[in-house]
């Protein structure tokens, strides 16, 4: 099993999808200067950009900063997601939630299990079905 960071769960995001589909294009964002900008740009297969936050999850809680929880209210209606690598109990493998930015309220206050997600996938699986959601999606 491989540390449960946010690090690490990037790098894991990155080299699955880089090796899935060459159309799809990640970015990094560092930012220290503006507190709230989500850790990832996406492009998709039909050339549309997404923000992304990643978050590492152990329980029903996702860590989410009043500044995230902000940029994405501001962000409602757009390409703006938080994608979560819940860890379960028992060692399983972790699955992977996605939300959009219309959800992070709801799911900053009230926890995963209060909220349905858009997307949820076993993260040992791939991260296909991320890639198809996102390509596919009505946005």
């Amino acid at each position: 099993m491989s540390k449960q960071t946010e690090s690490n769960f990037w790098k894991t995001l990155k080299s699955n999808i880089e090796k899935l589909d060459s159309d799809v294009v990640l970015t990094r964002i560092e930012n220290s200067q503006t507190p709230g900008i989500p850790d990832l740009l996406l492009m998709d297969r039909e050339k549309r950009l997404h923000m992304i936050e990643l978050k590492v999850a152990k329980g029903n809680q996702v860590n989410l900063s009043p500044f995230q929880v902000s940029f994405a209210v501001r962000h409602q209606g757009g390409n703006c997601w938080v994608l979560v690598q819940r860890w379960r109990p028992s060692g399983r493998d972790p699955e992977c939630l996605l939300y959009s930015s219309d959800q992070v309220m709801d799911v900053s206050s009230r926890g995963m299990k209060e909220v349905v997600p858009c997307l949820n996938f076993p993260c040992s699986g791939g991260y296909s079905p991320l890639v198809e959601y996102l390509s596919q999606g009505p946005l």
